[in-house]
Formats: C-alpha cells, sequence, structure tokens
C-alpha cells in the first residue's frame, strides 16, 4: 500500500527513510464503496486523497446538471485544492465510481510534515505545478481543440477510462452531450 505511495513521492522528491515513516505516519487509510462522495459540493474539505485503487471523478453542478471535469485512476492525488487551501466552501465535488481504497492526510497533518519534512514543500509544490499543468492542458485542448480530437487525445492517454467511467460523465468531461459522443464513437469506430 504504501510502496505505490513512494513510488509516486520519488518521482516528485526523495524522501529519507524517517521522512517516509513521518508520512506514512500523518496518512490514514480508508476503503470506500463506489458513489461515496469525498467531497461534497458547497462544505469545506480539509483532506487530501491519494488513490490506492479505484476510480473517481471531480465535477460542478450547474442548473442541475453534473459537468465532469476530472476524472482519475490508482497511483495519483486528488482534491478539492481551492477549499483544502483555503477554507472555502467547495465549488466541486468528488466522488469515487467504483469501489476504492484511499490514502487520507487532513491539512492540519499536512501543516505539520511541512515542519519536520524539510522536502514537504518542494513536494507538494511539484504536485500542485503538475495540476496547473494539467488544467492548463485541458483549457488549451477546449479552446483549440474539436470534440473528436479531445475524444481521440482521451483515448490514447487514458483508453481504461472508456471501461471505467460511464458514458454520460465522459460525455460532459469532454464537453458534449452523450448524443455526440455516440455520433463520434460511431464515425471513429466506423472507420477502423
Amino acid at each position: 500500500m504504501l510502496a505505490q505511495l513512494f513510488k509516486y513521492t520519488d518521482r516528485f522528491v526523495n524522501f529519507s527513510s524517517a521522512d517516509k515513516e513521518l508520512l506514512a505516519a500523518a496518512l490514514s487509510f480508508r476503503k470506500v464503496d463506489a458513489k461515496s462522495e469525498l467531497v461534497s459540493y458547497d462544505k469545506r474539505t480539509d483532506n487530501l486523497f491519494f488513490l490506492l485503487k479505484g476510480c473517481v471523478r471531480k465535477y460542478y453542478v450547474k442548473d442541475g446538471e453534473q459537468l465532469t471535469i476530472y476524472l482519475m485512476t490508482e497511483g495519483n492525488f486528488i482534491g478539492a485544492f481551492e477549499s483544502f487551501i483555503t477554507g472555502m466552501r467547495s465549488k466541486e465535488a468528488i466522488e469515487t465510481l467504483e469501489p476504492a481504497e484511499l490514502l487520507v492526510l487532513n491539512k492540519n497533518d499536512l501543516d505539520r510534515l511541512y515542519e519536520t519534512i524539510p522536502s514537504m514543500n518542494e513536494f507538494v509544490r511539484k504536485i500542485l505545478e503538475q495540476t496547473l499543468i494539467q488544467f492548463h492542458q485541458a483549457l488549451a485542448s477546449f479552446v483549440l481543440d474539436k470534440p473528436e480530437e479531445r475524444y481521440i487525445n482521451l483515448l490514447s492517454q487514458n483508453p481504461e477510462l472508456f471501461q471505467r467511467v460511464p458514458q454520460h460523465m465522459l460525455a460532459t468531461y469532454l464537453g458534449i452531450t452523450a448524443t455526440s459522443l455516440s455520433r463520434i464513437r460511431k464515425r471513429i469506430f466506423g472507420k477502423v
């Protein structure tokens, strides 16, 4: 369980064995069912999550419709970062799409880790930089790419999502209707 986390952290910083022990002690393990809400819309969150097993989505609610803005599978951190950092109510919700196993990091524990592990600041900064780049790429794709191009990119980069995420959620993630997604799939797979 922790090996998966430390494989992830090693991509960004080299925590010492003592640092890894401190980090491990600050985390709690949580096992949840599918459709469990990790972060609720319009409520504060003090937790970040590292996904060990499962698939989750982050979404907004607009005019009663859920608009998926982020999909994530094993081996990544996810959170409602604005709420986590500012203490304000979350403008987004995060839910599991499958039964999931998570490591949970509370904000108070993270603040203590900043003081006890010198490279923790660098680690979190690098995660936030990566997150910023991913959001920038998603925004650029919405501005520059046609829906069919977004579909093809998602299919080539994350093909497992098409087996794990309901079609109507994939459609909102791509910024299209479920009907448009069906048409795009027919065009693409009709060419093969």
